[in-house]
């Protein structure tokens, strides 16, 4: 599960990247043109937030074995 969340963590990496390149910034910010770029950056936020908790999970959940063993 934990390579799972490595491979999810890039892939929401590399298309926050993408919507970073792609985004008109001579236009509004949520002009018509970039609203879904926009979209997508909040989505990577999001995403990248919920990838980096479950990976403090499994770290924190690792340590939580060993005292218990």
């Amino acid at each position: 599960m934990k390579t799972f969340v490595y491979i999810a963590f890039f892939i929401i990496l590399g298309s926050f990247i993408f919507n970073l390149v792609c985004l008109d910034y001579k236009e509004s910010i949520l002009g018509e043109e970039n609203r879904p770029y926009v979209i997508g950056l909040a989505a990577g936020i999001c995403g990248l937030i919920l990838c980096f908790i479950f990976l403090k999970y499994y770290r924190l959940k690792e340590n939580l074995n060993q005292r218990a063993n």
